[in-house]
């Protein structure tokens, strides 16, 4: 029986067991929070719901305050969602102010993850979503393979709907990549985007306009209900279900790049390793720029931790 477990059960990591439970492709769901009687409640939320399904998934929990986290021990994979969206509200949304609270809940979790012997595969959600996979890696010692995060993924998805509008067609038949930092900086590779298999060139469209929209589509969510889930929950699902079942599927995920020795949104190959290999999804020379650009900001960030 597959095993994933969920650290952190605000917005995302609720919808995102939620969603897991709904799909059925996870045997165990294990839930950890600091608030233990949130993570119990969930618990109980969760197994009504699944009465009501024609899934079989068992719903546990994992006492924070436990000497050992033995419920992690043997997770195939590990969703690392944990903050606090209050702290962002109060400052109109950025998601680099999250780094100094988010930074110190990995310096407190992440050795309680490595004495549990846990040897699977971590799935960052938490933002900064680039700068946390790195913390989370170099504090838990796992390979850089085993530690990715969703990354680029939900601006992808951002990307495929508002091409999919400006052309009018169906957004499953748009093909294409964002890549870069989960962040102001990241950027459409529109060099990769095909509609039915024509290139986004084929249309006299505003690229620029078209980035611009799918950068302040979080922001947009975020104003109107104060926090995004629904889509980053289906996104960590889809990541999880690739390691779940060895799919060895290309996504857009923060995956560690060994030539920056950071981790960045980029297409990667997942299997149940983690990443299996990084994609080579050739760049023109501007999309090159904007890569290096967006590590620089993604650098910069990660340097503020030990500020």
């Amino acid at each position: 029986m597959n095993k994933v477990g969920i650290i952190g059960l605000g917005h995302v990591g609720a919808t995102a067991a939620l969603v897991m439970a709904q799909r059925g492709k996870v045997g165990k769901i294990v839930l950890v929070d600091k608030n233990h009687e949130k993570a119990r409640a969930e618990q109980m939320d969760l197994q009504d719901q699944i009465t009501l399904l024609d899934t079989d998934t068992e719903v546990t929990v994992q006492d924070f305050e436990a000497s050992k986290w033995d419920e992690l021990t043997d997770l195939d994979v590990l969703i690392f969602c944990a903050g606090k969206i209050s702290a962002l509200k109060e400052h109109g949304g950025q998601r680099d102010y999250e780094l100094h609270l988010t930074s110190k809940i990995v310096a407190e979790v992440a050795p309680k993850i490595k004495e549990s012997g846990f040897n699977g595969v971590i799935i960052n959600i938490t933002n900064p979503c680039d700068v946390i996979a790195r913390l989370l890696q170099e504090q838990t010692g796992l390979p850089t393979n085993q530690v990715l995060g969703t990354g680029t993924g939900l601006e992808t998805a951002r990307m495929h709907h508002a091409v999919a509008e400006a052309t009018q067609h169906n957004y499953h038949d748009v093909t294409g990549y964002v890549f870069g930092e989960h962040g102001d900086t990241m950027f459409p590779v529109w060099s990769s985007v095909k509609v039915a298999g024509q290139p986004i060139s084929a249309w006299n469209l505003d690229l620029d306009q078209l980035t611009q929209k799918i950068v302040t589509g979080g922001y947009t969510i975020f104003s109107g209900k104060e926090y995004t889930n629904n889509g980053i929950a289906t996104c960590v699902n889809l990541i999880t279900e690739a390691v779940l079942s060895n799919a060895n599927r290309a996504l857009p995920v923060t995956a560690y790049d060994a030539d920056l020795k950071l981790y960045i949104g980029q297409l990667a190959v997942v299997n149940q390793k983690g990443i299996k290999a990084v994609a080579q999804v050739p760049l023109t020379e501007a999309e090159q720029k904007q890569y290096q650009h967006s590590a620089q900001a993604i650098a910069a960030n990660y340097q503020k931790v030990n500020k």
